[in-house]
């Protein structure tokens, strides 16, 4: 078994879900379309809290490995009028 470098691209890997994460929101789970459809909404939903675990364990990871993060500590992303 090849050995594990958790460090390696950690700071790549929260840009990016910080990205498609704030990109779902806005062009999908936002749209009007997705808030007229309940069963739309409600998967949006589900998918958009597995992006934010993602997020958020990969900044653990980052954190626990990494004594400069500055995207895992400073980023603060908002759903729905709430702090993820």
């Amino acid at each position: 078994m090849s050995q594990v470098y958790p460090e390696r691209g950690l700071h790549e890997i929260i840009d990016r879900a910080q990205l498609i994460l704030t990109s779902w929101q806005a062009f999908v789970e936002e749209h009007p379309e997705t808030q007229l459809h309940p069963d739309l909404l409600s998967i949006s939903d589900q998918v958009t809290d597995l992006m934010a675990a993602f997020y958020l364990e990969a900044s653990e990871i980052a954190i626990n490995h990494s004594p400069v993060s500055g995207l895992a500590t400073d980023m603060k992303m908002v759903k729905k009028n709430r702090m993820i």
